[in-house]
């Protein structure tokens, strides 16, 4: 395994990413996976959610009433809170304790931070990337949600795309695109999330305590904000020439900014034109 790379970033002449691609700790891992997790498999998981969501639930809930799902909702929002939670601690644990330090080796930035260019390191970032894609997947779950309790308007374009197009670019960003860059844009976007069920949670508690959740608008504005932080690492790591850095950047840089476009018009029609 090639080690020369890991301190290119400080020199600014070609800098490199640490090439993980062959880590026998990695390749271990990812065969010790079951099945499910497999590449064959994602296109068919999203297969079955686009089925259930578009055509499956709303036809088997047309004649029905909502269900109510009070329980499961509080757990559902309470382990997505300490899921996303836990996602910020791997980042934190796996960067010593210094999560913004990124901008000055953006190549390699984990490997340096830790001082070592090794399959230990290497393994710790593909769990984090793996766990991050589980999480995207548990997402999915938001979706059936709204269909079982005949939330329709909420099923709209930007919620299926965002989930299906993050679900796709994660898992292949594990198994193809391994890049350092991955574990800050997941921490970024799992800090969001955090604060997101946790209106969730709150706003499930009844009226009572939702008429003070005044700062829906803000958890907009927020994952606004994230998306073009996202951009602006994208746009760098691209410009440090890093290895794998063009086929990741237009993946994730395409998907950022589509999300990224629909968000603002999503925030436009339902807060801008509300007020005008």
């Amino acid at each position: 395994m090639d080690t020369s790379n890991a301190n290119l970033g400080s020199n600014h002449s070609t800098p490199l990413l640490s090439n993980f691609d062959g880590a026998v700790s990695v390749d271990t891992y990812l065969k010790s996976l079951p099945s499910i997790y497999s590449p064959p498999m994602v296109p068919v998981i999203v297969a079955i959610y686009l089925s259930l969501v578009l055509v499956i639930l709303p036809w088997y809930m047309a004649h029905r009433q909502p269900y109510k799902l009070q329980t499961f909702l509080h757990l559902y929002n309470v382990g997505q809170i300490m899921m996303n939670i836990g996602l910020c601690y791997m980042y934190t644990e796996l960067m010593n304790y210094q999560p913004l330090k990124v901008w000055d080796n953006i190549c390699a930035f984990v490997t340096s931070t830790n001082g070592a260019n090794d399959d230990w390191v290497y393994l710790k970032i593909i769990q984090l990337v793996h766990m991050y894609c589980i999480n995207k997947t548990l997402d999915l779950i938001d979706t059936i949600i709204f269909c079982l309790k005949k939330k329709h308007s909420q099923v709209t374009f930007l919620h299926v795309y965002h989930h299906v197009v993050m679900v796709l670019s994660s898992f292949i960003t594990v198994y193809y695109l391994r890049v350092e860059l991955s574990t800050t844009l997941i921490a970024l976007n799992s800090l969001v999330h955090v604060i997101m069920y946790t209106y969730y949670f709150l706003s499930n508690l009844g009226p009572s305590v939702r008429k003070y959740l005044w700062w829906k608008r803000h958890v907009t504005k927020l994952q606004i904000l994230q998306f073009l932080l996202a951009l602006t690492l994208l746009g760098r790591l691209q410009m440090e020439g890093c290895k794998q850095a063009s086929h990741y950047a237009v993946m994730w840089g395409f998907t950022v900014a589509t999300v990224l476009f629909l968000f603002c018009d999503f925030y436009k029609k339902a807060y801008i034109k509300k007020t005008a």
